[in-house]
This record gives structure tokens, C-alpha cells and sequence, in this order.
């Protein structure tokens, strides 16, 4: 009977399946749904750039606070209530009001030092460009001829 090894790192396989129930779900605080306490949030990689792009309609650009601390990329902001009047009847409230956070941890090889950000039309596009790889340098190694060994050792 042949008996197989497994390793298995509890932590990481904790931190996958919260992962996944996160971008199912939301997280245990959050719901799922958009609102303006969750921050939709795309990430992709353009042009040797990581780009992310979050929907915040309603938000002055400068009320943003944008901030990359420890590698961890931190996007806050408020909407809030500007002609709610005690005497309106309201029929329904969707649109939600209130303080957003969102953080997203940067792998390492980024350029903090060259991250841009642009608002356009509600939102907000931060771009950091990626490192790029030093490739592995290719050099001829010169082959001598050995030298023969004089016949008259002893």
C-alpha cells in the first residue's frame, strides 16, 4: 500500500474560500449589491499597466482620497444627501448615501512611484505601471584548448 503526502496550508485555503464568498456575496459586513458602501471595483492589466477602475458617480474628484500604503491600494470617499428636505415624500430611496471604502492589495512589481489617476464621467481610473522583468542576459563563454602535457614527467 503506497501512501500519498498531502500539504495542505490551512490559512491559504481559509483566505481562498473567502475570497470566492466575497466576490459571490460581498463580505460578511457588506452586501453584495451595489451601493455606495461597496465599491465596484475592475481590475486588468493595459499596456504593461495594472488599471483599476471604480464607479463613483456622485463624487467630486477632490473628495476622493486615494492612497497606496504597505502595497495595499486604499480608494474612500462619501456620498452624501444634498436637497432632502423634511417635507418630501419620498416613494422609494435606491440610491444609497454614505461613506466608501475599498482596498486592494498590489503585487509587488509595480511602480507606486508612477501611479496616475483620472476622473471621467463618474469614474475614477487609477493606472500603475508594472516593473518590468530584467530578462536573463545571454553571453558565449570562449572555449580554450587545454594544453598538452610535456612527455618528460617522471
Amino acid at each position: 500500500m503506497m501512501r500519498t503526502l498531502v500539504n495542505m496550508n490551512p490559512t491559504a485555503e481559509a483566505r481562498t474560500l473567502e475570497d470566492m464568498f466575497e466576490r459571490l456575496f460581498g463580505t460578511p459586513t457588506r452586501p453584495a449589491t451595489t451601493s455606495a458602501t461597496t465599491l465596484p471595483l475592475d481590475i486588468y492589466e493595459h499596456d504593461g499597466k495594472l488599471v483599476f477602475t471604480a464607479a463613483v458617480p456622485g463624487i467630486d474628484p477632490k473628495d476622493l482620497d486615494i492612497q497606496i500604503e504597505n502595497n495595499v491600494l486604499t480608494i474612500k470617499g462619501e456620498t452624501r444627501h444634498e436637497n432632502e428636505t423634511k417635507e418630501a415624500k419620498i416613494y422609494r430611496r435606491e440610491v444609497s448615501y454614505g461613506a466608501f471604502s475599498r482596498s486592494v492589495r498590489l503585487p509587488d512589481n509595480l511602480n507606486q512611484d508612477a501611479v496616475d489617476a483620472e476622473f471621467k464621467n463618474g469614474l475614477v481610473t487609477i493606472s500603475i505601471p508594472r516593473i518590468p522583468e530584467e530578462k536573463p542576459k545571454a553571453f558565449k563563454v570562449a572555449v580554450r584548448a587545454a594544453e598538452a602535457q610535456a612527455s618528460t614527467e617522471a
